[in-house]
């Protein structure tokens, strides 16, 4: 195949790495696979790991599992696979099947999605009473909007100073501790523990390596893995690579600047095609995206639904998500030209609309509100990943000058370690390089234009990895794999199917699709 090495790498050559000690009981336990409710073709499981592992012969939690088995029958091995989040349910990406991975990926690998601890079907944080999910379930069905039904309607959830993030923080982290059914997980869902859980899981699929595909934070919880396990990483595939030697201020000033220069990406596209509301040069296309924000945060943009209202968070929290799949574009173009030229807001808010695959309306609106009393998972991870540094002064000030810097961005990531701070829970990592010395080969995919896991980032994690191998994809958006076309698609498929790595600085021109 073009592009790529002939030269495959062994994974099989040494044994895997013994047991942990005291892990037994987990390492060895029966995993009872059945059809799943659903009545597709996938496969059901749920298994025990340790909530604490320091302490494995305490509390156990369940980690719910979903397998689409190989479609020849003869899988290589099993993929363990992670969408990334952090938060994010891997039992809805296996769920993705023929739009997620590739035939010949779906026809080698049983593909296994796992909903890590805290999160979706497994032991859940849960951060809303029964009551409340029970209330907002119905407005929800009754055509209310679910943000507004839980209580995080976009426009409140921005806080603008560090002394409301810690504020925001701190009431957060006492609801979901209060309301999860094992009030201790908040204090366990750290990537270090999902990490062990996942070799748990590469021992119970039977296999002594680890196959693994991660995006976005799922490749940090991939190099935790690598670091922890090196003896037991198979082939990896990394693919819009976190740095895990940055800190938290860092990781936010850098998204920041990384989500202003998607919006400058879209404006310039928008500029350069047909129907664009943005008159003038690019600089003049982002004051006229900072105006629309500031008018519908002053007055919202009515739509055809009645009652229902599009405001300037929300416009500004729509692209940003929009930004990580330049096939969105087109649709976002029409939706500003009708916010613009007719201050409506009916096209945004559909495109900020989260699909469901349910038919049933109740059920639709349980699975929206759930995901969002689910959704400080991203903190209870964040908070117990990265250490708090610094005060309110300082995060009031390193938020002002990212504000001035990535104004259409809106630079409130930079007030997240007072989330953090809040949550009033102790990091035990400090940010550090990893190398994973021994593991066998990593493949890092690195977006140049992806406004969430900036591209420096992955040649950083490439660089520090002993065994880290690059590849390089010109484009916008975020995730390569299967969205940017054939070029790392088939870098990606030929490393896991058959060990082949492509030839060194292979740079991969990303292919739009509309959508």
């Amino acid at each position: 195949m073009a592009g790529h090495s002939t030269q495959a790498t062994p994974v099989e050559a040494a044994s895997a790495a013994p047991v942990p000690a005291g892990l037994e009981t987990f390492y060895t336990q029966k995993v009872d696979w059945k059809d799943c409710e659903d009545g597709k073709s996938f496969k059901c499981a749920t298994v025990k790991v340790p909530l604490d592992y320091k302490d494995p012969s305490g509390q156990s939690i369940d980690l719910a599992l979903k397998k689409l088995p190989a479609s020849s029958g003869k899988p290589i091995a099993s993929l363990m696979i992670n969408p990334g989040g952090p938060g994010g349910s891997g039992i809805e990406l296996v769920e993705g099947g023929e739009a997620a991975f590739s035939g010949d990926l779906r026809a080698n690998f049983d593909i296994i999605g796992f909903d890590p601890r805290g999160v979706g079907a497994s032991t859940p944080l849960t951060c809303l009473s029964a009551e409340e999910i029970s209330q907002a379930v119905e407005a929800v069905a009754a055509g209310g909007d679910a943000q507004a039904a839980v209580g995080d309607d976009a426009e409140a959830s921005q806080e603008d100073t560090a002394k409301a993030s810690v504020e925001a923080g701190r009431e957060a982290a006492t609801t979901c501790e209060q309301n999860s059914p094992v009030p201790g997980i908040i204090d366990h869902m750290d990537t270090d523990s999902v990490a062990r859980d996942l070799d748990v899981l590469r021992a119970l699929a039977g296999d002594e390596r680890l196959y693994y595909f991660g995006t976005s934070y799922g490749t940090f919880l991939g190099t935790r893995y690598a670091e922890l396990f090196p003896a037991n990483v198979g082939r990896m595939v990394l693919d819009s690579a976190q740095d895990p030697s940055i800190g938290l201020a860092q990781v936010g000033r850098d998204q920041s600047v990384a989500i202003e220069n998607s919006f400058r990406s879209y404006v310039e596209t928008c500029q350069s095609g047909k129907d664009c509301p943005l008159d003038g040069d690019v600089e003049a296309g982002m004051a006229q995206l900072r105006a629309l924000f500031e008018k519908a945060t002053k007055s919202p943009l009515p739509t055809d639904q009645d009652g229902k209202t599009v405001n300037g968070e929300t416009i500004r929290q729509t692209m940003t998500e929009l930004m990580y799949d330049d096939g969105t574009w087109e649709s976002l173009t029409s939706a500003l030209k009708q916010a613009i030229k007719d201050g409506k807001g009916t096209e945004l808010a559909a495109l900020a609309e989260k699909p469901s695959d349910e038919t049933d309306p109740k059920a639709a609106a349980e699975a929206e509100v759930r995901k969002l009393a689910n959704q400080p998972a991203i903190s209870a991870v964040d908070c117990l990943d990265y250490p708090v540094e610094g005060d309110e002064a300082q995060w009031d000030k390193e938020a002002a000058e990212l504000r001035k810097e990535t104004p259409t961005a809106g630079g409130a990531q930079a007030l997240t370690p007072g989330l953090c701070k809040g949550w009033g829970r102790q990091s035990e990592r400090t940010p550090a390089k990893a190398s994973a010395p021994g593991a066998a080969p990593i493949l890092i995919l690195g977006i140049t234009g992806d406004p969430a896991t900036p591209y420096q980032w992955a040649e950083s994690l490439a660089s520090q990895l002993e065994s880290g191998h690059l590849v390089t994809v010109k484009g916008n958006g975020h995730g390569a794999y299967i969205r940017t076309g054939e070029c790392a698609t088939s870098a990606v498929d030929a490393y896991l199917l058959r060990g082949e790595l492509p030839e060194k600085g292979l740079t991969c021109e990303a292919e739009i699709a509309q959508k």
